[in-house]
């Protein structure tokens, strides 16, 4: 099952130009057979607030929020805390797709990136998106 990730700002930009719809939880593709995908809060995690070193391994990581509860992890608006290292963090959406007639999956916690870490979600998710449409 694809997991992305969507900045807010690009959520907005995307209802804004008609291209998806936003109900609770749920995104809907206006085109190419309305796919939907359950948005379950998230955090890509950009770099630690001190720019040392990662001793968690997750810069470049997405994670949902519930996943952050699961490891013991701190969040405060744009900051995660975890093992005692701050961390800055986007805040945005996984959009899961939806397969009609099946139960939602259960996020994943495996606690790897949700996208190529070579790209940033935000660019994956667009350029998924735009061949999809």
């Amino acid at each position: 099952m694809k997991r992305l990730f969507f900045s807010q700002s690009m959520l907005d930009t995307m209802v804004e130009a008609g291209k998806i719809k936003v109900d609770g939880n749920v995104l809907t593709m206006l085109a190419g057979g309305n796919p939907t995908f359950a948005l379950l809060p998230a955090y890509r995690f950009v770099r630690t607030v001190d720019n040392a070193t990662d001793p968690a391994g997750l810069v470049s990581k997405i994670l949902s929020e519930a996943e952050l509860k699961e490891m013991g992890a701190e969040v405060y608006m744009d900051s995660v805390i975890y093992r005692d290292v701050a961390y800055q963090a986007d805040p945005g959406f996984i959009a899961e797709q939806q397969v009609p007639g099946a139960e939602p999956a259960a996020p994943a916690a495996t606690h790897e990136p949700a996208a190529d870490t070579a790209q940033s979600g935000d660019e994956l998710s667009k350029f998924i998106l735009d061949n999809l449409l």
